[in-house]
């Protein structure tokens, strides 16, 4: 499956393999959003002809949204990115409880320590507020401990809300056990209990359909499944009751107010598309690469240790590992010298060094957890790239120890 060129001009690009971060543009997305870039400038709140050209565009790019993840389009809202989304679904379902008469001290949310940051801080700042908030715990893997998540939940629990696919060591969930164990609990309360996917990592590779997933609340991120950044969806069950948390106009059913991104939706609508329509073949590509590439690099650098899941419950694009010891920082910078563009962890949690708080949080190991490298691959990476990058990083290594 090609993307992005042919392979005499890739012959002396760079490797890119920081696909967790960001993702290139899908071509024909960037083809749909040239019109709206220029000559199609209306505002799509607006009646004269270029607006209602505008409003037909967004939500035609909101049927496509819908028909790829098997939903009605009116419960599909789009925000400026995934930050925005887990915000929404997390402070909007507290905000509507709370609106409708229940205090902040009667709410609790459960949720994990490996979160991305806009899932944990914002929890933080609701537990300011007064609600309480439960960490179930992982297992050394990443994966939700059932047992204990069966424990934490109560009948004033309102919301769990777990990373579909993890960012850093790409865990994914097992989703049909959480929304057992959530449905059990809200027979035995009598309650209900809003299930929240943070699924920015996921369109790419893992059946996104609501159905499938069983989330009420499912977010996601366009610049992670090859659409433009700046746009993000939240998308919805029936069930799910949310309350704006920005005011202004009435845009987005009045969950989302402010002037609609036109150009960056439909580039959104046309991605996601793409993206459900093709999982399936993209990630058993992606799949086979990443275990020889594991193979690889646990064989050429024995010292290095997998952070996370194997098998087909781990990211189809995701390698993360640490090397005790070493400094991962300075082994990224000297990779993007010789061409490999990669990672310590997710870059929402800063570009700097320290700790990755996942992997310490599964491997409760600081050395660990302070030597961690990350290489998230695309549809088109190689074996052979990956090999090369071992050997690259075998030379780090050797050169700095021997300093």
């Amino acid at each position: 499956m090609k993307w992005w060129g042919s392979d005499k001009d890739r012959k002396n690009e760079r490797v890119y393999l920081d696909w967790a971060s960001a993702t290139p543009l899908l071509p024909e997305a960037k083809v749909a959003m040239e019109p709206f870039l220029g000559s199609d400038f209306g505002n799509a709140s607006s009646i004269h002809k270029e607006g209602q050209v505008a409003r037909e565009t967004v939500e035609g790019a909101r049927d496509r949204v819908a028909r790829a993840l098997q939903t009605r389009s009116e419960y599909v809202t789009f925000t400026a990115g995934g930050t925005e989304a887990n915000n929404l679904a997390i402070l909007g379902t507290v905000n509507y409880l709370h609106h409708n008469e229940r205090n902040y001290s009667e709410m609790e949310i459960v949720t994990t320590r490996i979160e991305h940051p806009s899932v944990s801080r914002v929890v933080e700042y609701l537990s300011g507020l007064g609600v309480l908030v439960k960490y179930v715990d992982v297992d050394e893997e990443g994966f939700v401990i059932l047992a204990h998540l069966r424990e934490l939940l109560s009948e004033s629990t309102v919301l769990f809300s777990v990373a579909y696919a993890n960012s850093e060591i790409g865990v994914v969930q097992k989703l049909h056990r959480l929304k057992k164990v959530l449905r059990e609990a809200e027979e035995r309360f009598g309650s209900k209990i809003m299930f929240h996917l943070d699924g920015a990592q996921a369109p790419l590779w893992l059946n996104c359909q609501m159905d499938s997933a069983g989330a009420d609340l499912l977010s996601l991120d366009s610049g992670k499944f090859c659409g433009p950044k700046g746009v993000g969806l939240l998308v919805s069950s029936k069930r799910a009751k949310v309350e704006n948390v920005i005011y202004g106009g009435g845009q987005e059913a009045g969950l989302r107010p402010g002037t609609e991104n036109v150009a960056g939706i439909v580039g959104a609508g046309t991605a996601m598309a793409d993206a459900q329509a093709n999982w399936r073949e993209r990630a058993q590509i992606a799949r086979a690469v990443r275990d020889e590439g594991i193979k690889i690099l646990l064989k050429d650098i024995p010292e290095a240790i997998l952070n996370g899941p194997s098998g087909e419950y781990r990211l189809a694009n995701n390698i993360n590992i640490s090397i005790p010891y070493l400094d991962t920082e300075y082994a990224t910078v000297w990779l993007d010298s010789k061409g490999f563009s990669v990672s310590t962890k997710s870059a929402c949690s800063g570009a700097g060094g320290g700790e990755s708080v996942v992997v310490k949080v599964v491997s409760n190991n600081s050395v660990r957890a302070s030597s961690t490298l990350r290489f998230t691959i695309g549809p088109d990476t190689s074996i052979s790239q990956l090999q090369k990058l071992a050997n690259n990083l075998r030379k780090f290594i050797d050169k700095t120890t021997n300093l």
